[in-house]
């Protein structure tokens, strides 16, 4: 079985990647890492993390683990980092799956994104609001029941993020860009975007597609931000086929 590392995006432990790591562990060895600043990973106090600086924290994990090559995904702000692992250690990823990612943050994202900074709001706060903007208007009207019980697992989760590594996580996110890069990716490349994200525009998403050249394109029609969530089984057969 090869491995494949997970990375989870903003705010998030990697425990959310649970929807999608029951099936996806029938064919790979899953890694799912918590970010700095999230669930029991280390978290520094800091104005800002990079995405460079988390790149280097899978790193870490791949060289503990005496891991050679692997298989990365990353989800929004993960798929940043995952892009940064790529361009640092090109030659042990076997393959690149982005998610509902970016190269560089759109002006709307960014404008989020500091609003955010400004406010002392409680993150678990944030992200109770931020659920209702990520899951798709098909699922925010037909199966609400989803992200209530989203909000319920989130609120009973044991290892809150602090204010300061919420807001240290936005800087990176911020300061992400590697859209002049993008043609540096030369390994087997996934982008999956939902059709109905209200974070990532579909502008970001074909930055991405038009970058990368050889990349495999796929798009989940009523999906969201988190369409590997709202629909998980369509999303992880593609990852598994690709």
């Amino acid at each position: 079985m090869e491995l494949i590392i997970m990375i989870m995006g903003l705010g998030a432990p990697g425990d959310k990647w649970k929807h999608n790591y029951e099936l996806l562990s029938k064919w790979f060895w899953c890694i799912v890492p918590d970010n700095r600043g999230a669930g029991l990973s280390d978290k520094p106090e800091a104005e800002s993390y990079t995405t460079e600086q988390m790149a280097d924290d899978i790193i870490g994990i791949m060289d503990t683990l005496d891991i050679k090559k692997a298989h990365v995904m990353g989800v929004s702000m993960g798929g940043a980092i995952a892009q940064q692992v790529a361009l640092k250690v090109p030659d042990r990823v076997l393959s690149l799956i982005l998610t509902s990612t970016f190269a560089s943050v759109s002006p709307a994202f960014k404008k989020a994104l500091i609003c955010e900074l400004k406010e002392d709001t409680d993150p678990a706060v944030l992200k109770q609001l931020n659920l209702w903007m990520t899951y798709g208007q098909y699922t925010q009207i037909h199966h609400p029941e989803k992200i209530e019980k989203s909000i319920e697992e989130d609120a009973a989760y044991p290892y809150p993020m602090p204010v300061y590594a919420y807001k240290a996580q936005c800087g990176a996110c911020l300061s992400h860009n590697t859209a002049g890069r993008l043609h540096e990716l030369k390994m087997p490349v996934l982008i999956a975007a939902g059709a109905k994200d209200l974070f990532m525009n579909i502008e970001k998403t074909m930055e991405l597609v038009h970058g990368i050249s050889q990349a495999e394109f796929y798009l989940a029609p009523e999906g969201g931000h988190v369409h590997q969530w709202e629909y998980p089984e369509p999303y992880d057969s593609v990852v598994v086929g690709f």
